[in-house]
């Protein structure tokens, strides 16, 4: 029996965008595929996850969807699903809109916090926050090493951090040592992080937010990637030292070792 649900992220004041999933459930049946999905198609990448979510509709999510062997309804994406036709394409609104149609579930992925916000769907037509769910159950409190691997066989070198047009460059320490995401990993302080958000905003402001912001979020930052469907906060972690860390890829920004060895890369 089918549970019409919609899946799909977060984005900015209550707002979301998401996607029709005919094959949906409850927490208990939906989010061992979604953590499937995330560790092993996307290697706990939360951002390339939800861009591939958001991108169909869906039949059902399947980790062990391929493109031949067993099959389902609809036309298969390897490890993440089955997608569905002429089912509304992407929906956007906000949790204190109706939840209309006949929808019982809703799952939003919030990429600042590798997380899943499930809201059901009442009898009077209202999305009611059912819970909150780690994509990783036992990551919580976990201190980082570098970008989520421990600090054993990476190496933390003096570096300096270049953004587009700038003029000089800011203090940084940069792993070079291979991540999945294949990137290196730069970790910044406090003062840092704030004159990377008082530049790169005031840019994306000029340019209608489009490339890479940093956005202060209370005690911590987000930063903010450009998607397909509007950008898309990434909450920068911090390694044991309590240092942020840049571990996604940021095409348009640069960097130069410190010291005798110095050199750049992008």
């Amino acid at each position: 029996m089918s549970c019409s649900t919609l899946i799909g992220i977060t984005a900015s004041g209550g707002a979301y965008i998401a996607r029709w999933l005919h094959w949906g459930g409850d927490p208990a049946e939906m989010l061992p595929l979604l953590r499937r999905v995330w560790q092993q198609t996307f290697d706990r990448h939360t951002l390339a996850m939800v861009e591939a979510v958001v991108g169909h509709d869906w039949v059902a999510i399947d980790a062990a969807a391929a493109g031949s062997g067993r099959r389902r309804v609809g036309r298969p994406v390897p490890g993440v699903g089955y997608t569905a036709d002429l089912t509304g394409g992407v929906r956007r609104g906000r949790i204190d809109d109706p939840a209309e149609g006949y929808l019982e579930w809703m799952y939003l992925v919030d990429v600042s916090t590798d997380s899943v916000v499930v809201y059901e769907a009442t009898c009077h037509g209202r999305w009611l926050r059912h819970s909150r769910h780690l994509l990783d159950p036992n990551s919580a409190g976990m201190a980082l090493g570098c970008g989520g691997h421990t600090v054993h066989g990476h190496h933390w070198a003096a570096a300096h951090l270049w953004l587009p047009e700038a003029r000089a460059g800011l203090d940084a320490e940069i792993c070079l040592a291979a991540h999945p995401h294949g990137a290196p990993v730069i970790k910044i302080g406090d003062p840092v992080a704030h004159a990377i958000a008082a530049t790169t905003a005031a840019r994306a402001a000029g340019s209608g937010r489009q490339g890479l912001w940093l956005r202060p979020a209370a005690a911590e930052f987000d930063l903010m990637l450009p998607g397909r469907h509007g950008a898309l906060p990434h909450r920068l972690r911090r390694d044991t030292d309590g240092l942020l860390l840049l571990d996604v890829p940021l095409p348009d920004w640069s960097w130069r070792l410190s010291g005798p060895a110095e050199g750049e890369r992008r």
